[in-house]
């Protein structure tokens, strides 16, 4: 008798030893759009947050590209704390390095930033924090969408960092403060990949605007008459004013890739939909009352894919003319403007336009 409890007590302790050594059960992992978040510091906090993420993705170009990560607390009537990682280029598989978030600056590592707002609303109970070196971002699953669109994929992942508390210093220059924090996050975002436009125009000859353009955004949309619109607004200096210093739109009749030469447009041709040709383009200025019309030119296009229900379509190529600004209707100003043009370009998904991903 005394040897089988004492066999029992053995099997007992042994069964109580491996427990131990495993530990505490780990935290399962979240579900898609959610994410659980640990802060300590000087803010105390354990919760679960919604999550979401973009690709914001420039058409043509592997720089200036930007991956956005935000959670935000599911109880929005008590308070809307909030984080968000700013990824330079494609968030993707692998283990990066969070630096330190500047506000207002460009970063070219990745960085993040916290705030914390109680009941009170608008901002004036908010803090904020400001990532500082040393932590990191881990994903282990990217499960991008098939193609851009509205449909969103998943990541999965985990991401820790330490911030400082900073305030409004003399002249709004943030300060740092003494307050720290620490976050650990185990994240499983819903995750949209955006396209954005790349443009860049070149204008010449007696245009009221001559150079190359420094910003530029851009669309393309049905015409209402069989074909489509490619149009965009661009600025020439630094400074990035609304409306903006030109707009132009190039109407195609049935996009494809291929090389098409515009004729000439008049204002009256212009303005009457019957007379459209296939091709052709128009220029206005902010602060010149002239419209410009294409008198001739080349436009090339070297890829198309035509949007569906679900995803984004794309239009690149290249446009060279010479356009006559016209004073009115029947007058010419004896002014012509060239005009050389780079474009990529989305066309929305047929089924809507994206939601908004500003953080």
């Amino acid at each position: 008798m005394l040897v089988r409890l004492g066999l029992l007590l053995l099997c007992l302790g042994a069964a109580a030893c491996g427990n131990d050594s495993v530990g505490p059960t780990a935290q399962p992992p979240p579900d898609p759009g959610r994410m659980h978040v640990q802060i300590s510091g000087a803010v105390q906090l354990t919760s679960e947050w919604q999550a979401y993420g973009v690709f914001r993705d420039l058409l043509a170009s592997d720089t200036n590209e930007v991956s956005l990560m935000k959670g935000q607390n599911l109880d929005l009537s008590t308070s809307d704390s909030n984080f968000t990682l700013v990824f330079p280029g494609r968030l993707g598989l692998g283990e990066s390095a969070i630096g330190r978030y500047v506000p207002g600056v460009a970063s070219a590592q990745p960085a993040a930033f916290v705030i914390f707002d109680g009941p009170v609303p608008g901002q004036s109970d908010a803090t904020f924090f400001a990532s500082i070196p040393g932590g990191t971002v881990v994903v282990d699953s990217a499960g991008y969408p098939a193609r851009p669109g509205l449909t969103p994929g998943l990541l999965r992942g985990t991401l820790t960092f330490k911030a400082v508390r900073l305030i409004a210093g003399a002249g709004g220059a943030p300060v740092e403060t003494a307050d720290t924090i620490s976050l650990r996050a185990t994240f499983a975002p819903h995750w949209n990949h955006y396209l954005y436009p790349n443009v860049s125009v070149t204008l010449g000859g007696a245009s009221p605007v001559v150079g190359t353009s420094q910003f530029s955004t851009a669309l393309s949309s049905d015409d209402d008459h069989g074909g489509r619109y490619v149009s965009w607004q661009s600025d020439f200096g630094p400074v990035h004013t609304f409306p903006h210093q030109i707009s132009q739109e190039l109407r195609v009749l049935a996009p494809g890739v291929g090389t098409f030469t515009l004729p000439g447009i008049t204002p009256t041709q212009f303005a009457d939909t019957a007379q459209w040709p296939a091709h052709y383009t128009a220029l206005f200025y902010r602060d010149d009352p002239r419209l410009g019309l294409s008198t001739g030119g080349t436009l090339t296009v070297t890829q198309f894919v035509a949007p569906t229900d679900e995803f984004y379509g794309e239009i690149h190529g290249t446009l060279t003319s010479r356009l006559a600004l016209w004073t009115n209707q029947t007058t010419l100003s004896g002014d012509t403007a060239d005009v050389s043009i780079r474009f990529a370009v989305q066309l929305w998904p047929l089924g809507g336009i994206p939601a908004s991903d500003t953080p």
